[in-house]
């Protein structure tokens, strides 16, 4: 185990660097451009394209890999980023900041799926759960910490582009460290969604609102915090808090999910979650620290949709069609991701900041009552053929083959030494002998 520590911390020790930046960038890019005097639905329009960008690069960078290697490729969209990001700090508006964030978006999707494959290509199938749980960790504790780069420099000033753009272009030197075994080879294709839509509903909508849900905190969260006039410490610690609350309930909902039946786990969740956003639509009037012990409990509720989605929705279909299904359920999040932003800022227009808490829990309230209708005319899978819960993060598809149900080198398990597991470390030692 010590050796996959070893060879997994520098891309982890990347990944971190990499989004403290991005994560509060994100944050930043919806506050800046609200202090510049434009309405939220520009900023939805904003968000949508950086969701956009994450989408199609989920479906692209996987080839570029291919052709260039993971530590080129990985270089390469972190020059992108940090380029895009300086021009951005010039350039002002949002016709500008829409292609600007779209790019983000897909230079996002390139880290995650560089850092992802690195992690399969160095991980057994012995170990592969525990480094998705420290993958999911790392990822969420960058994005969260990340939040509180917003107090270290005033919002109109050239600071908060250059210390995303310092952290961006750090962010390669762990990598580069690495030994390069070459890219790669996955086998990667998506089920059909419609096959998937007729089998298991519950899975495929449970993940597009969670797309919508998780896009419009993001991108609308910030505008939310200063629309009821919480400073920006107020505003980094709501946001930051939420998405480190998201890891709290991760394991007690999933093993609750894999001890009842996960249908009815996943209408509870959803109704817990209407509940705590109808709470917080009236939260305008709510003493700060009551705001953000909701905020903390909405991250841990919410932040458990996307992995519960998908995990019921393998309850269908047997392994050897996992991979397939998570990358045809991580277009319908995609795809959600991008509808939430251009809505939610709807409801914010039409009843004030609160309204985006209202959108949350509208959208709940529609799942549950055809959550409830299938539970009573559909057949569910018996408790007992359920697969076991794992808490992906929203990244790519690639952290599922981290899962290890998936069938990603199975077959060789038997009569193989722990030493066979690792084909990464074991080039890199015979690299060495040479």
């Amino acid at each position: 185990m010590r050796k996959v520590i070893r060879s997994v911390t520098p891309p982890l020790v990347s990944l971190v660097i990499v989004m403290l930046g991005n994560g509060f960038f994100n944050t930043y890019a919806s506050l800046r451009i609200a202090f510049e005097g434009y309405s939220n639905i520009i900023i939805g329009i904003l968000n949508a394209a950086y969701y956009t960008g994450v989408m199609l690069g989920s479906i692209y960078v996987e080839r570029l890999i291919d052709r260039i290697g993971h530590i080129r490729t990985f270089a390469m969209f972190a020059s992108i980023n940090s380029a895009v990001i300086l021009v951005q700090s010039f350039i002002i508006g949002p016709v500008s900041w829409t292609f600007f964030r779209f790019l983000v978006g897909f230079c996002a999707s390139g880290f995650f799926i560089v850092i992802e494959s690195w992690l399969l290509l160095s991980t057994g199938i012995r170990t592969r759960g525990k480094i998705l749980s420290l993958y999911m960790l790392t990822l969420y504790m960058a994005q969260g910490f990340g939040q509180f780069i917003l107090n270290a420099a005033p919002m109109k000033s050239f600071l908060p582009f250059a210390i995303t753009i310092f952290l961006s272009s750090v962010s390669v030197l762990p990598v580069c460290m690495m030994k390069s075994s070459g890219p790669l080879m996955l086998e990667s294709s998506i089920t059909n969604i419609f096959q998937i839509l007729k089998k298991a509903p519950l899975g495929p909508i449970g993940c597009f609102i969670a797309g919508l849900i998780m896009s419009s905190f993001y991108g609308l969260g910030p505008i939310f915090g200063k629309e009821v006039n919480l400073s920006i410490m107020q505003i980094s610690q709501i946001m930051g808090l939420t998405i480190l609350g998201g890891l709290a309930l991760q394991w007690p909902i999933g093993h609750l999910s894999d001890i009842f039946n996960r249908r009815k786990v996943i209408i509870g969740v959803f109704l817990a979650l209407m509940l705590l956003t109808f709470a917080l639509f009236h939260s305008h009037n709510f003493p700060y620290y009551l705001l953000l012990t909701l905020m903390v409990l909405f991250g841990g509720i919410s932040f458990t949709i996307y992995p519960l989605s998908i995990t019921y929705t393998c309850d269908y279909f047997s392994e050897r069609n996992i991979v397939g299904i998570t990358c045809a359920l991580l277009i319908i999040y995609g795809t959600g991701c991008i509808v939430g932003p251009l809505i939610s800022p709807l409801f914010m227009s039409l009843v004030g900041p609160s309204g985006l808490f209202l959108f949350i829990a509208l959208v709940s309230a529609v799942y549950i009552v055809f959550a409830m209708w299938r539970f009573l005319h559909a057949r569910r899978p018996a408790e007992e053929e359920q697969s076991d819960y794992l808490p992906l993060p929203r990244a790519t598809s690639l952290a599922f083959l981290l899962d290890p149900r998936s069938d990603m080198g199975s077959d060789e398990i038997e009569g193989e030494e722990d030493e066979d597991l690792y084909p990464f470390m074991e080039e890199d030692e015979d690299e060495e002998e040479d």
